[in-house]
């Protein structure tokens, strides 16, 4: 949900919000995927049809570009703590040293450490409860793995050099207003 579309509690209470963003290819690109193999889901035809359509935020979830700008623009920022999935991927003790900070909650070494080899991607892979067991009229694994292959970058495999340009064109028109430095940038 885009922080505009929070209930009223939420700017009650004030929370704290971890927003984690994640390169907007690589979520094309699980989305694409994922499309593929939920029922639940709209078929995403040919990928270059999809591509335009995420791109102009007419997908399920809705526009990259508006969901980000939202969290990264929202007002009680105090209480609110951006990363990256490619952050996590590059230095995961460090992030779940930092979260544990923004949460204020005091973690030693050894509790980091489990933390991180718990939230490993392969670890996280065998647990029982990431979709894997879903029935298959539902999520259809044989078409896509819900937990495929958690590398940042996996979208180098998956658009076409003229796409990939494309895309750069629209996130570089839409984002051109952000202050926030990304780390895929």
């Amino acid at each position: 949900m885009q922080y505009n579309m929070m209930p009223p509690s939420f700017f009650k209470v004030k929370p704290r919000v971890i927003n984690v963003m994640r390169n907007p290819k690589d979520v094309f690109t699980s989305t694409i995927h994922y499309h593929a193999k939920a029922s639940y889901h709209v078929s995403p035809g040919p990928q270059n049809e999809f591509l335009h359509k995420f791109l102009d935020g007419k997908v399920a979830y809705g526009s990259w570009f508006d969901h980000v700008k939202s969290w990264l623009n929202a007002e009680d920022k105090e209480h609110m703590m951006h990363i990256s999935y490619e952050e996590m991927i590059m230095d995961l003790k460090d992030s779940v040293s930092r979260i544990a900070q923004f949460l204020e909650i005091p973690l030693d070494d050894e509790v980091i450490e489990k933390i991180a080899d718990r939230c490993l991607f392969k670890n996280m892979k065998t647990n029982s409860s990431n979709f894997s067991l879903a029935p298959l009229e539902i999520d259809d694994m044989s078409k896509s793995e819900f937990m495929r292959k958690g590398i940042a970058g996996d979208w180098k495999n998956q658009l076409t050099v003229a796409e990939a340009e494309y895309f750069d064109a629209v996130y570089k028109d839409q984002m051109n207003d952000v202050k926030y430095k990304f780390i895929w940038d």
